[in-house]
């Protein structure tokens, strides 16, 4: 119920925001111009995804921008040497897998916690990532047309490719999360995880399935953003992690685990990137914009938190209401 009413929250805030911007720029809310205009943030959007399970098992993955770059960067040198550029590209997306499995291997089996771990990692794929292709300006480019019409490309003229995708992705990964077994075992995870051992549930396959997922969404995410800027970069994943992160808590993820859904976290990335084209169209420049991301970060969690509070509270009262109705319930207990 919390996360309906949240998911609820934020379509109405991205209708208020939607209309805003449409009253300073009429051209704003165009359905051609907003549909085009998702092309700018839906790489981000397919991490945060996969960064919603991993965030909902009580883990965090801040390599996913690093493991962007390393995936693009593989495959743009793949691609020079030959390799045809739909097969260098699935092979980014399986580097990503294996990524995201080191992400997880340290993680279940060190112990290390996963803040430290995947920091860890962003350093050391992004390093590998500007290694490769070469520090300063080093970029690669000249890819064929067909692939360059993955980030650019529409259907019947007006349906941007990227969008369809992660349409398509959304609608799997909400089924994965609220239809499967292991969905339900995601969340039991991040609500107790030391009960979920007791229960015989395979935990540590758990999350390292779901850093696998994210390692092979940030290579799908690099075959996009590389066909829409038509090259690739060793920081073309840069500080992505901080956008995909606050996609995801904006729609109800909550930080701590547990709870949060796949259409809050699409609800969340849709109003953080509809906010940068909006912010974009006003002239503000990219610092001032990460600061209201940081406020919008900062709001989310102490919403989240504010709410679980209350949450609380109410379940006490009505525990307590309870046992006044009915002393027999309030000695059994």
């Amino acid at each position: 119920m919390e996360n309906r009413f949240w998911s609820i929250s934020i379509a109405g805030v991205l209708i208020v925001e939607l209309i805003l911007f449409g009253i300073v720029s009429p051209d704003f809310i165009n359905l051609q111009n907003l549909l085009a205009s998702t092309e700018n943030f839906i790489p981000a959007g397919m991490m945060a995804l996969s960064m919603a399970i991993v965030i909902i098992t009580g883990g965090i993955d801040l390599s996913v921008g690093s493991m962007m770059s390393l995936c693009g960067v593989v495959m743009g040198i793949l691609w020079q040497h030959g390799i045809n550029i739909w097969i260098a590209a699935l092979l980014s997306v399986v580097l990503g897998a294996v990524l995201g499995w080191i992400n997880g291997l340290i993680i279940v089996r060190t112990g290390i916690q996963p803040l430290i771990a995947t920091l860890a990692t962003l350093f050391i794929y992004g390093s590998l990532a500007m290694v490769l292709v070469g520090q300063g300006s080093g970029s690669i480019y000249g890819f064929p047309q067909a692939y360059l019409n993955l980030g650019s490309g529409t259907i019947l003229k007006i349906f941007p490719i990227q969008l369809l995708v992660y349409v398509v992705l959304s609608l799997l990964f909400g089924f994965l999360l609220q239809f499967t077994s292991y969905g339900r075992q995601v969340y039991f995870i991040g609500n107790n995880e030391g009960a979920a051992l007791y229960s015989g549930l395979r935990v540590a396959r758990v999350k390292m399935l779901a850093y696998v997922l994210s390692g092979c969404m940030s290579g799908v995410a690099a075959i996009f953003m590389g066909a829409y800027f038509a090259s690739v970069r060793g920081d073309m994943g840069a500080n992505y992690e901080l956008t995909v992160i606050t996609a995801c808590l904006v729609g109800g993820v909550n930080v701590f685990g547990g709870s949060g859904t796949i259409l809050g976290t699409v609800l969340g990335t849709l109003l953080l990137g509809m906010l940068q084209q909006g912010l974009n169209m006003l002239n503000v420049s990219s610092v001032e914009q990460s600061i209201v991301t940081g406020i919008i970060l900062v709001m989310a969690v102490g919403l989240q938190q504010l709410s679980g509070l209350l949450s609380r509270r109410r379940r006490v009262e009505d525990r307590n209401h309870a046992s006044v109705l009915d002393p027999a319930t309030a000695a059994r207990d």
